[in-house]
């Protein structure tokens, strides 16, 4: 349940209960009779009500069988990625099923440091603030190693990462298996909100089919993105692995929003995978980055691994395909423009990402594909193609990616315009979970049981009394 103001929480539940308080979100956790839920609706505190879905992500194995398919994020962004110094004073924070080290990426670095787990709240866990937060399913450590992974054999004259001097700070939104819950994303960005003095970018590799139906609309994951970027963190977001789409929180017009894009032929197209598509006023996504075939790290005992032996190249990277991929390499472009650019706010890297991005003129590019450099790079341009998509909107005249919101449309859609009826009967089945090109995977509803989250397990207090800070750990490199 999403309120209108943290002055409200915690908000009394009729017949129920509150499990969780998410003040920097402004939502709450809460288990009731169904009767409850109509009485919540209609109060004005109350800006909607949704059920705690669960999500599973399961593996799927990159097809490409020919090693000159494989592509290197940092050589095909350019510039200063992969180059050393690049993301030096950044941190990213990554929503996913936690890191594990890797040569490329470790915690005896300095550059790898364990946040927040929540991984378990929904099985009614405790979320830990402290220890190593190991992904036993392996997407989140190709994420890391794509973000600030340094040099390892097979990755040339640069590193594996686009930003190796960056800080990746983890955040476990998913455990082992892959299974994670609306509630837990929520309470990774409240972690996020609420440590943003230390944290300038958040990355978030996945994505659900819009829950508002056939539109777009403010939903709980459109909310919470936008009080993380409120705070000052620049929110990066897949756009999803539905062509047909632009899957959610990547819908959210504050996101910086990342399609996928295929180098494998002779000039860069959009991967046939990658989610497009005009979310009222507003072109989706914003850019595209690298996203098939693209080599990174992970653990070699994780789920991923062992499903997918043939992933793994003679020099021991992994190849993997999704706007899950592309999405990491943006956040690392967006991790040296910081670098380069200290203090600039979200809208000003979302502005510099967009306004330095090589145009590939076609659907469901946005502004094009992102490069490190401070110009636009002359890959993939294939001439004076106007900035004009085939949505009809001027994409040059739109620098943020945000002037031709049509917010009018977009409140009247939200949480299915208010029907929480509707929410809670929903089955989300047909909705997926593109946490990576590894397959999309169906959501199922929640029952929002008293066992889901027990009230002791877990505090707002939690946060600062015993959590990471930036102040922690030095500058590792």
């Amino acid at each position: 349940m999403s309120v209108r103001s943290a002055a409200d929480l915690p908000l009394r539940v009729p017949g129920g209960r509150v499990l969780q308080v998410l003040r920097a979100v402004d939502a709450e956790v809460v288990t009731a009779p169904a009767s409850s839920y109509a009485t919540l609706s209609r109060d004005p505190r109350v800006a909607g009500i949704a059920p705690d879905a669960t999500g599973h992500v399961t593996g799927w194995r990159d097809r490409s069988d020919r090693s000159d398919d494989h592509v290197l994020a940092a050589d095909a962004v350019g510039g200063s990625a992969g180059q050393p110094g690049t993301g030096s004073g950044v941190t990213v924070a990554l929503l996913d099923t936690g890191v594990s080290d890797t040569p490329a990426l470790n915690r005896a670095s300095g550059r790898l440091v364990d946040g927040v787990d929540v991984s378990q709240l929904a099985a009614g866990g405790p979320a830990l603030t402290s220890g190593r937060f190991t992904d036993g399913y392996g997407h989140g450590t190709m994420m890391a190693s794509l973000i600030a992974g340094g040099v390892v054999p097979g990755s040339g004259s640069r590193a594996l990462g686009i930003a190796p001097a960056a800080h990746v700070v983890v955040v476990k939104v998913a455990n082992g298996a892959g299974v994670t819950s609306l509630s837990e994303v929520l309470a990774g960005l409240d972690w996020v909100a609420v440590h943003a003095r230390g944290i300038q970018i958040v990355n978030l590799s996945l994505a659900i089919q819009r829950p508002t139906g056939p539109w777009y609309g403010a939903d709980p994951l459109s909310a919470g993105i936008e009080h993380v970027r409120a705070a000052g963190v620049l929110v990066v977001a897949s756009a999803g692995n539905n062509s047909d789409q632009v899957g959610d929180p990547g819908d959210d017009p504050q996101s910086l929003t990342v399609g996928a894009s295929d180098l494998s032929g002779s000039h860069p197209t959009v991967a046939s995978f990658s989610g497009r598509g005009l979310v009222d006023g507003v072109v989706k996504p914003d850019v595209v980055a690298p996203g098939a075939h693209v080599l990174g790290e992970t653990d070699p005992h994780s789920l991923i691994a062992q499903q997918n032996p043939s992933a793994w190249t003679r020099d021991g990277l992994f190849v993997g395909s999704g706007t899950s991929e592309a999405t990491a390499v943006a956040s690392g472009v967006a991790a040296a423009y910081l670098s380069k650019h200290p203090g600039a706010s979200p809208i000003q890297v979302k502005t510099g990402l967009r306004t330095s991005a090589s145009p590939l003129c076609s659907w469901g590019s946005g502004a094009g594909s992102v490069t490190a450099g401070d110009s636009r790079g002359s890959r993939g341009d294939s001439g004076r193609c106007g900035w004009q998509n085939a949505s009809g909107v001027n994409v040059r005249s739109d620098p943020t990616g945000e002037a031709q919101f049509d917010a009018a449309r977009w409140q009247a859609h939200s949480w299915l315009g208010g029907s929480w009826v509707q929410l809670l009967a929903s089955s989300w089945s047909a909705s997926s979970w593109s946490a990576s090109s590894w397959s999309a995977s169906s959501w199922s509803a929640s029952s929002w049981s008293a066992s889901s989250w027990s009230a002791s397990s877990w505090s707002a207090s939690s946060w600062s009394a015993s959590s990471w800070s930036a102040e922690s750990w030095g500058d590792g490199g």
